[in-house]
C-alpha cells in the first residue's frame, strides 16, 4: 500500500520541483563564470577595469578568460583595458616551476608555458572580484558575514580562503587581521 502511494506521489513531486525553465536558466547565468563582468557588487566600483574571478579574469563588461588561456590573448584584452603596457617579470624558483608575470597596476598575472594560470591582486584600483571584494576597502569581518571564510595557519601572515560567488576558492591576505590587503587564485609562486 505505501510502495503504491509513493508512485502515485512521485510524479506530481517532479512537476512542482521542476520550475520554470527559463528562471533557471536567468540563474544559471547569474551565477556562473561565462556571464559577463557585470553586477551591482561591480559597477559600485566605477574605477573598475578588469574584473577577476576564482577560475580568471577579464576586462569589465566581457567575456571572462579562463586559466590556461594564451598569454598573447590575455595581455592583450588586459593592455586593451588598462590603456597601458604590462610590466614584465620572470621567476624561475617558484614552487609550480618557472613562471613569467605581467604587471598592470595592482593585478599580477602569472603564466606557466605561455598559458595563463593564475592572478595576484594588491590594493590599488581598477581590478575587482566579480563578487564586489576589493583589497583595501574590504574587511574580513565584513566578508565572513557574507561568504564562506576560512582562515589558514601558514608562514604568510593573516592568509585565509573564501568559497566565491562561482563557488570556486579565492586566497586572501589580512595582514593585520581585519582589512583584505591582497587576493589571489590559480597557482602562485608563494613559498609557505
Amino acid at each position: 500500500m505505501i510502495r503504491t502511494a509513493s508512485l502515485i506521489v512521485l510524479p506530481f513531486l517532479l512537476i512542482a520541483c521542476s520550475g520554470d525553465p527559463e528562471e533557471e536558466v536567468a540563474t544559471a547565468d547569474l551565477e556562473g563564470t561565462e556571464a559577463p563582468n557585470t553586477n551591482p557588487l561591480i559597477e559600485q566600483y566605477d574605477h573598475a577595469l578588469v574584473v577577476v574571478n576564482a577560475n580568471g579574469l577579464g576586462p569589465k563588461g566581457e567575456d571572462m578568460l579562463r586559466f590556461g588561456a594564451g598569454r598573447e590573448e590575455v595581455d592583450s584584452a588586459i593592455e586593451t583595458a588598462f590603456g597601458s603596457a604590462p610590466e614584465t617579470s620572470r621567476n624561475e624558483e617558484c614552487g609550480a616551476g618557472p613562471m613569467e608575470f605581467s604587471e598592470y597596476g595592482p593585478l599580477q598575472i602569472a603564466y606557466m608555458d605561455g598559458e595563463f594560470r593564475g592572478w595576484f591582486l594588491r590594493e590599488g584600483r581598477g581590478v575587482v572580484t566579480t563578487d564586489g571584494v576589493h583589497p583595501g576597502t574590504t574587511t574580513l569581518q565584513g566578508l565572513k558575514l557574507e561568504r564562506q571564510v576560512r582562515e589558514l595557519d601558514t608562514t604568510l601572515p593573516g592568509e585565509f580562503e573564501y568559497t566565491a560567488a562561482d563557488y570556486g576558492t579565492i586566497t586572501g591576505f589580512a595582514d593585520d587581521g581585519e582589512t583584505v590587503t591582497a587576493l589571489q587564485a590559480g597557482i602562485s609562486c608563494f613559498f609557505r
